[in-house]
């Protein structure tokens, strides 16, 4: 059974410039890195649809990860500009599942997903309420600046 087509405004874009401190003694990107990409690529995706996160936070609307898969395929070294795009592709009554793919130019270096449960302030599983849903299933409202990011996250 194949899933349904994921739409256009599900996918979002942003640039990073590695830094020197997330590199390795070889000179490329130390692997556990990418998971603070896929987390900057996440947070950006909520952010270009009017979410800063720690509003739902405050309100006891936690989405923390539970699952991680990455894959590598080629290396990124320090001052590559890289682009992570970054989708929503599937919803559930309590998960999410973000799929990345990180770029230089044309080239794949990174793919993996994350999925995230929504929890209370107890950490107890709990449904996404209708108005986090609702941001979930919305296009970009903000257009991408183009300016690179600094590679962190809140």
């Amino acid at each position: 059974m194949s899933s349904p087509a994921i739409p256009p405004s599900a996918v979002s874009r942003c640039e990073l410039v590695v830094r020197f401190c997330e590199t390795d003694l070889m000179g490329i990107v130390h692997h556990g890195n990418y998971l603070a990409y896929f987390e900057l690529g996440r947070v950006d995706w909520l952010h270009r649809r009017g979410v800063p996160y720690n509003d739902w936070a405050e309100r006891g609307v936690h989405l923390p990860v539970v699952d991680a898969s990455l894959r590598y395929r080629k290396p990124a070294r320090f001052g590559d500009t890289l682009v992570v795009e970054t989708t929503c592709a599937e919803v559930t009554r309590v998960t999410v599942r973000y799929d990345y793919r990180i770029f230089r130019g044309d080239t794949l270096l990174c793919e993996g997903s994350t999925r995230l449960a929504c929890t209370g302030n107890d950490m107890a599983p709990k449904r996404l309420p209708a108005d986090v849903l609702e941001v979930l299933r919305r296009p970009e409202l903000q257009p991408p600046s183009g300016a690179p990011a600094s590679g962190t996250s809140p």
